[in-house]
């Protein structure tokens, strides 16, 4: 399975939901590679800053040819996530093009929901070369209890694409994982965010092995 993480705004979480997908899949017993295809590395800085072994693979690859190199690399791993960049078209659609499942990471504020417009464009021009493509959105860094994150579940529901039930929620924990160079999951793992994200793979797995529309 292919997984794009991919939003044109840059801020939104991209980078966080890939390397803690990753991780959490990993942990599942997945054998995982994520790939950085964001000229800032991003991905690749975090996995620099680990002190031991790092529970997946990470290779970069910042150019638009990943359609052409990720069905080579997806033959050898159970699972690629790809870390896709801010406002590179030629790049996203590249990995939305042999993606199984795009996700799009949106913050519950009106500059995210606004600009989410512009990935559903990217979206719909993949699907013409890639008809299977399926697509979730994921509402990221979630305040508890404010009205705003409220709005912006009914909101979500105007976009094209469905909603995933797990929402990650706004957390220090997930900030001190990236400096301590780990996932979530093994950074804290009896953790609340530990917990959303295993709870968005059983999404990810039911959406992938096709059991919701």
């Amino acid at each position: 399975m292919i997984l794009v993480i991919a939003n044109q705004k840059g801020g939104c979480g991209k980078t966080t939901t890939a390397v803690n997908l990753a991780g959490a899949f990993a942990q599942r017993g997945m054998d995982v590679l994520l790939v950085d295809s964001d000229p800032q590395g991003s991905a690749m800085k975090w996995r620099g800053l680990a002190s031991g072994t790092f529970p997946v693979g990470v290779i970069a690859l910042p150019m638009p040819v990943l359609d052409q190199e990720i069905p080579k690399l997806a033959k050898k791993y159970d699972l690629v996530v790809i870390d896709t960049p801010p406002g590179m078209e030629t790049i996203t659609r590249s990995a939305l093009v042999v993606a199984d499942l795009a996700i799009i990471p949106l913050q519950p504020s009106p500059l995210d929901l606004w600009s989410g417009t512009d990935i559903v464009g990217l979206v719909r021009k993949a699907q013409q070369l890639n008809p299977g493509l399926r697509t979730r959105l994921l509402l990221n860094r979630k305040i508890h209890g404010t009205r705003l994150s409220r709005e912006s579940v009914e909101a979500l529901k105007e976009f094209p694409f469905p909603l995933f039930e797990t929402a990650i929620h706004q957390r220090i924990a997930l900030a001190e994982a990236v400096t301590a160079g780990k996932t979530i999951t093994d950074f804290y793992p009896d953790g609340p965010s530990s917990s959303e994200y295993r709870a968005l793979v059983e999404e990810i797995v039911s959406v992938g092995m096709g059991e919701t529309p």
